[in-house]
């Protein structure tokens, strides 16, 4: 009802939550009773106004937004039906689709705190679940350091003060695919016997589809009795691949590589890869030296000096010369002592160039004494 000489009604104003002009209404009906302040004269005053909205729905009446996620769902002034977001542990999640109440959902990033898994991500069961790595143990000789009558491979470089904890390879060009890089702790280098490191060897898994094609590398650790093992100098090999079939490859800084010509099936559980032997084939021709003797063995070629993946000994570019280089070119009689390089093609820790034991024979040797070119 409208009282008083003078009103105005805002008839917006009373519908909750609607601003001023915000509503349009079909009809409006203007009430005059006979009882106003000029007698029995219709018109003299107004006693009531009333509005026909045209809005299709009841302001604040309860609705479905078809939206599970939401509770409360009513009408706003614009006629659209909406709730409130219902999250009771405050995860991001709303509470109708919350597998995980309280924590990451299913298929979140997590650490299960396992360096031996990897991709861990929340299971179904709500739990941080990672995948295990692959996981391979692989036996290869380097002819440099290989002794034919023990079996084994010198391990002199281990003890010079320039041994590197840290991965070398980077430091020759090389880029891993994956993070297969690392350092190891000081103490690796103290154990001796057959399991005293040798050096460092870059260990490669391969696409079966393209051999050529590097799945993922670790720059891993080599013992004397030419187990290639991972950084804490005992352990199997891990690879954060998925279980499956890869060619497997060894490479070192100054030898030729070696690759498996067949792909390997590989798992979380350890599969040994003996190059050591002719039992396991390799990729491409002679892609090892044959050493006979006492104990006989497949090796992998010295005299890869730059670290091109070939063996040269005269022309641009050849191996020989950065020994001469080495030892000075005009003191070839010269050597160069307690040194981790890769001109040292016998890992004996020295740099020779002439002399019984020098390295400049084995590339020789390697790529024919009657052939250099």
């Amino acid at each position: 009802l409208i009282s008083g000489s003078t009103s105005s009604v805002d008839i917006d104003a009373s519908v909750p939550g609607a601003a001023a002009g915000s509503l349009l209404f079909d009809a409006i009906q203007i009430v005059d009773y006979l009882d106003g302040c000029s007698g029995n004269t219709p018109g003299a005053d107004i006693d009531a106004v009333c509005a026909l909205s045209s809005l299709p729905c009841s302001i604040g009446g309860a609705c479905d937004d078809g939206d599970a996620c939401t509770t409360g769902d009513v009408y706003d002034v614009a006629c659209d039906c909406a709730g409130t977001f219902a999250d009771a542990d405050g995860d991001g999640t709303c509470d109708a689709n919350d597998l995980c109440p309280g924590g990451p959902e299913p298929g979140t990033a997590c650490n299960d705190g396992n360096a031996e898994t990897f991709a861990d991500v929340i299971s179904v069961g709500c739990a941080c679940t990672g995948t295990p790595k692959t996981r391979v143990s692989p036996r290869v000789f380097l002819e440099g350091p290989y002794n034919n009558t023990s079996g084994l491979m010198s391990d002199a470089l281990r003890t010079l003060p320039a041994f590197p904890v840290a991965d070398p390879y980077p430091g020759l060009g090389y880029t891993h695919t994956g993070a297969g890089s690392g350092s190891i702790a000081p103490t690796v280098l103290t154990t001796t016997g057959n399991d005293a490191i040798v050096d460092w060897v870059l260990l490669e898994l391969r696409s079966t589809a393209s051999p050529s094609t590097i799945v993922a590398s670790r720059s891993v650790l080599l013992q004397r009795d030419g187990h290639v093992v991972d950084l804490d100098g005992a352990s199997s090999v891990g690879f954060a691949v998925v279980a499956g079939n890869y060619h497997v490859a060894v490479r070192h800084r100054n030898h030729l590589g070696a690759m498996t010509a067949l792909p390997v099936a590989l798992s979380s559980t350890s599969t040994t890869v003996d190059l050591t032997t002719t039992a396991t084939t390799t990729y491409g021709t002679l892609a090892r030296k044959s050493i006979a003797g006492a104990f006989p063995a497949e090796v992998l070629w010295t005299g890869d000096v730059t670290f091109n993946a070939a063996v040269k000994y005269t022309g641009s570019g050849n191996d020989r010369d950065p020994i001469l280089v080495t030892v000075g070119n005009t003191t070839p009689n010269n050597v160069v002592s307690n040194v981790y390089s890769g001109r040292d093609v016998n890992l004996n820790g020295q740099v020779k160039y002439t002399g019984s034991g020098n390295d400049r024979d084995p590339i020789l040797v390697n790529v024919g004494s009657t052939t250099p070119n």
